[in-house]
């Protein structure tokens, strides 16, 4: 759908707050002024909103004025309504504005909902929102109030409302559970009260940034590409074209884990699967943000990921040098900085681990842990940092990038990553996990008998449980039996 029939929808079906600042009103005022073409043709379809409203009062047009701005000098059609004054700095004039949003939504529902009703604990959550969104994401304090939002926020339709921001903070700490928590208390206040304007729009984004975020995290592809789809095909139907792309991308980015753990046509297929939807993806992101948009530099390297992986699959050198292309492309308009710049960063350690540019990768990687503020990307970077070590033969240090890599996925939930680390330290030193001894015999065995790192992992432990450690002669363990019974516990 285009901007200008998304414009038209939006103006014709939702409450329009007209912000008058500097540079709006001259384009209001001035048939000339090319720096904001689309506010006039903003401003026709108010003037057509007007002329349909009936009666003097519950007008859907609300015009806020900031500091320095005379009402006087409005157009004549802004001046006829209703102007509030509002100061961003100060706050002032912040309670006049939502209570009268307030009024006209409830105007429009034909009755009070819980989401707008007057009471200690809506100011609380708009107190807390406000107080999150005014730090760093990254910021402990931003997340202490996402933990405290989300453990009272049962019902509450305002954090319903702001989990687009509770989520980034939480994504931002790689804290998978109070994803989850955050997007189950979400949905259930959604399905628990009156319908609201805007409610599919908004159980979209829980669907897409949170349901398919901590599935893909956990390693539940199935689920996740459902969410996906499901929460896409809804943005679409609503016509929130940002949503539906994060959608295709969030589907995508399924496709290339599970490419990454097949083999032969399975990942070929699943490799063309996930370059489709991102293709998709980008079409609708260039159409809504533009060349240089941040959303497209994401998928530009996710595009890279997808390469390297074919790359790691067919030897081709031409698959590596479109991947650090597409790297290189997501770096320009990425901020620095920012989670998916750092993200980038390790990423191209990866493909310098594919080229063996080994010192180059551990530069890139090793500046990551000294400066990102994101648990998730820096466990990440260790476990690139172990590969580029093995690869020039420090075997120590990187054994030491694992066990602390390994300890933060635990921390944040990430088992699947964690169990995988734990793996690759058994690999090379089993004595830095387990009391037990496990011989190259007993890992081929174990790796032969269960996909899942896992599933390896706890029958390790469980042979480790079962094994009195006074005995000096060794017992053979019985990996089949021992696998089966934590695979069916």
């Amino acid at each position: 759908m285009s901007i200008q029939a998304w414009m038209e929808n939006a103006v014709r079906d939702r409450i329009v707050v007209v912000v008058v600042s500097e540079s709006y009103l001259k384009a209001l005022l001035s048939n000339d002024f090319m720096e904001r073409l689309g506010v006039r043709y903003e401003l026709g379809l108010i003037r057509q909103k007007l002329y349909h409203h009936v009666g003097a009062d519950r007008c859907p047009v609300v015009v806020v004025v900031p500091p320095g701005i005379e009402v006087n000098s409005l157009p004549a059609v802004l001046q006829q309504l209703v102007v509030h004054r509002f100061d961003p700095s100060t706050r002032d004039g912040e309670e006049e504005l939502v209570r009268s949003l307030k009024a006209l939504e409830e105007g429009d529902c034909g009755r009070p909902s819980p989401a707008v009703q007057d009471s200690d604990e809506v100011y609380r959550t708009r107190a807390a929102l406000s107080g999150l969104q005014a730090e760093p994401l990254s910021s402990e304090k931003a997340y202490l109030l996402a933990r405290e939002l989300v453990e009272r926020g049962s019902g509450d339709f305002e954090l319903v409302r702001g989990f687009e921001s509770v989520a980034a903070v939480a994504k931002a700490r790689g804290d998978v559970r109070l994803v989850r928590r955050l997007s189950e208390v979400c949905l259930r206040t959604l399905a628990s009260g009156p319908q609201l304007r805007g409610e599919e729009e908004l159980k979209a984004k829980v669907l897409v940034a949170g349901h398919a975020w901590h599935l893909l995290r956990e390693h539940r592809f199935s689920e996740a590409t459902l969410m996906a789809q499901d929460g896409t095909q809804i943005a679409e139907k609503v016509r929130d074209l940002k949503t539906a792309a994060r959608g295709k991308r969030a589907e995508a980015r399924v496709f290339l884990h599970l490419a990454a753990e097949a083999v032969g046509y399975d990942r070929a297929y699943y490799l063309g699967k996930g370059e489709h939807l991102l293709m998709i993806a980008k079409d609708l992101f260039r159409s809504i943000g533009g060349p240089t948009s941040e959303e497209l530099g994401v998928c530009a390297s996710l595009h890279a990921e997808l390469q390297l992986l074919r790359h790691e699959s067919t030897g081709c050198p031409d698959e590596l040098a479109a991947a650090v292309q597409r790297a290189q492309a997501a770096e320009t308009v990425l901020t620095p900085g920012t989670e998916p710049y750092h993200w980038l960063a390790v990423l191209q350690a990866r493909l310098c681990l594919a080229d063996k540019k080994y010192n180059e990768g551990k530069e890139l990687v090793t500046a990551v842990i000294a400066t990102a503020d994101f648990p998730e990307v820096v466990a990440k970077s260790r476990q690139v940092r172990a590969d580029l070590l093995f690869a020039t033969r420090e075997r120590a240090a990187a054994l030491r990038d694992l066990l602390a890599a390994e300890e933060s996925y635990r921390r944040l939930g990430c088992e699947r990553a964690a169990d995988t680390c734990w793996w690759t330290i058994a690999r090379y030193d089993a004595s830095k996990v387990t009391d037990v001894r496990l011989t190259a015999a007993d890992l081929d065995r174990l790796e032969e008998l269960a996909p899942n790192p896992g599933d390896r992992r706890r029958a390790v432990l469980e042979h480790e449980l079962r094994t009195p450690r006074r005995l000096v002669r060794r017992s053979a363990p019985d990996w089949v039996c021992l696998v089966d019974r934590v695979q069916h516990d």
